[in-house]
């Protein structure tokens, strides 16, 4: 039984797998409710909406319990409230559980799309920067030294602006 402030919900082995691949790519180690946490909060500051997308999920398989924060169980029921409805028509369902299951896929896949437009680089992807640092370190000499993040930031703006006034250029 969780303690207060906490409840359960139960989670079909397709959904709880997708908990697991969403956890793994953008917040790796983190504990699985801490996640259902992060994606609730950068839905509520407006980071991405929940879209519906055209899904069609394996429900079967027993359930698994999870437990979440109280909050999390909220915001989840006030969903269901107000988007409920919806969710019946486009996916048939028929109670409490398997509208967890497909708003949680569909919060997934908006999570998944809003990521499409991230760059994701490792450290080792810049080692470019790191030399142009040094060129500009020996050409300006230590009269102007400036730190690696602010020449990286400066450096990368003016690449991205760049992009952008090409990419204005070829829509004409």
């Amino acid at each position: 039984m969780p303690g207060k402030g906490y409840s359960t919900i139960g989670l079909k082995p397709t959904i709880s797998s997708r908990l697991h691949k969403i956890t793994d790519c953008f917040y790796p180690g983190m504990f699985l409710p801490s996640t259902l946490i992060i994606l609730m909060n950068e839905v509520q500051c407006g980071y991405y909406s929940i879209d519906m997308h055209k899904l069609s999920l394996d429900l079967s398989g027993r359930y698994n319990t999870i437990t979440i924060r109280s909050d999390v169980k909220e915001w989840l029921m006030s969903n269901f409230e107000n988007s409920g409805e919806e969710y019946k028509k486009k996916y048939n369902i028929k109670c409490f559980a398997n509208f967890v299951s497909y708003f949680l896929a569909n919060l997934f896949e908006s999570k998944f799309n809003s990521q499409n437009h991230v760059i994701r680089l490792k450290e080792s992807d810049f080692g470019w920067l790191q030399k142009e640092y040094m060129l500009h370190q020996k050409k300006n000499g230590t009269s102007q030294e400036i730190s690696f993040e602010r020449f990286a930031d400066a450096y990368v703006n003016n690449i991205l602006e760049k992009l952008r006034q090409a990419r204005e250029l070829l829509a004409f």
